[in-house]
């Protein structure tokens, strides 16, 4: 089917040609232009390249918001194992950066919000970050 269609625009070439509407050196340049592939010009690489790197940006972001859940307590605990009771002072450094965390990975999540891993990361960190300022409050 595609060489059908080429024949018939070389041939509507070939009569532009004759009748005088174009010279003989625009013939060859249009005859080499049509029987050339089309350059890939990378409008499709760019895509996928951009999909790709939103793909690790939600990844990063899913992994900071459950490092942010799971590092603050657990530090926490190892911390109060091996401590004295009533260290009170404890929980402050962890729960900053856990919250630091949070608020990475919920910026981290917004940029790649087009995919799966960014959207449960935004809206996991933006639910922890609520609650930290409720009970900051």
């Amino acid at each position: 089917m595609d060489n059908i269609s080429s024949i018939s625009s070389e041939d509507e070439l070939l009569q532009l040609r004759n009748d005088g509407k174009i010279t003989e050196d625009e013939y060859n340049d249009l005859l080499n232009a049509m029987r050339t592939c089309p350059a890939d010009n990378g409008i499709y690489t760019n895509v996928t390249g951009k999909s790709k790197s939103k793909s690790k940006i939600g990844k990063i972001a899913f992994l900071l918001m459950l490092v942010g859940i799971i590092l603050p307590f657990s530090c926490f605990f190892i911390i109060e194992t091996l401590t004295p009771p009533n260290v009170g002072a404890a929980i402050g450094p962890w729960f900053f950066l856990g919250l630091a965390l949070e608020i990475t990975a919920l910026t981290m999540g917004i940029k790649s919000w087009s995919n799966d891993y960014g959207k449960a990361a935004t809206i996991a960190s933006g639910i922890i970050i609520v609650l930290a300022i409720l009970l900051i409050c």
